[in-house]
């Protein structure tokens, strides 16, 4: 697992460089590691994303099993929570990120500010060793801007496309004759394409492999049948992929 976790890439030194005033230190203490050798996985995206669904599927839960992520239509996550991997329970951890922060002067949602996000949970991001990015369809804004964070502070980041399932069903409706002559795979690397075309327009600091963003959806019955995406993305959870 070493050698995987070991490789993570550094952004550029112009881009490190690149530190706004909005990227200020937060105050709290980085979470102490439990062991020397545990990966610490934070799972960042909008709300909705599929986060916590995911989380709780490769854990093989779903969202009412004792110990499960809370996950569901409405903001779930407050505050960052940590969810050991049953399979490797003292050295893997998944970090579920909230999303949008609330207006603290009004208790409402408000725009996103990164500032405001690192200030809050920018502790936790630089206690994790790589960052799963999730968006349910096209690429976001917000999680894109703490992807951005995430890579400043030198961390690996891979892309998650989570509502895979429902991209199937939109293009049934949209162009039921897409199938005729093609499957689920052809759309799949259409849209890791345009992901990663996407990623490089807004200015993401280096090329993106095509193993770096997985097409997948969360939910359990797919991940535990390891549907599209979902076994090279446990690999890649699991450190087993070089």
């Amino acid at each position: 697992m070493g050698s995987w976790w070991s490789s993570t890439e550094s952004s550029s030194s112009s881009y490190r460089s690149d530190q706004s005033r909005e990227e200020a230190r937060d105050p709290k203490l980085v979470p102490r590691r439990t062991r020397r050798d545990e990966v610490r996985i934070g799972v960042v995206g909008d709300p909705g994303a599929g986060k916590s669904t995911f989380i709780n599927s490769v854990r093989g839960l779903r969202p009412r099993d004792p110990g499960a992520a809370r996950a569901g239509l409405t903001h779930t996550t407050a505050e960052p929570t940590e969810y050991p991997h049953p399979d490797l329970p003292d050295s893997l951890v998944l970090i579920d990120f909230p999303g949008v922060l609330l207006r603290r002067q009004t208790g409402r949602y408000g725009d996103f500010n990164i500032g405001q996000y690192l200030i809050d949970f920018g502790s936790y991001m630089r206690s994790c060793d790589v960052f799963l990015v999730f968006c349910r369809g096209r690429i976001q804004h917000n999680p894109i801007s703490i992807a951005m964070a995430a890579a400043r502070m030198g961390k690996k980041v891979l892309f998650v496309r989570s509502q895979f399932d429902k991209d199937v069903a939109d293009k049934e409706n949209d162009d039921p004759e897409y199938f005729d002559d093609k499957c689920s795979v052809h759309l799949m690397e259409e849209l890791r394409q345009d992901y990663i075309r996407v990623l490089r327009e807004v200015g993401w600091p280096r090329d993106v492999r095509e193993d770096e963003v997985f097409i997948i959806s969360g939910r359990l019955e797919y991940v535990t049948q390891d549907m599209w995406d979902a076994l090279e993305l446990k690999k890649a959870i699991l450190g087993h992929r070089i």
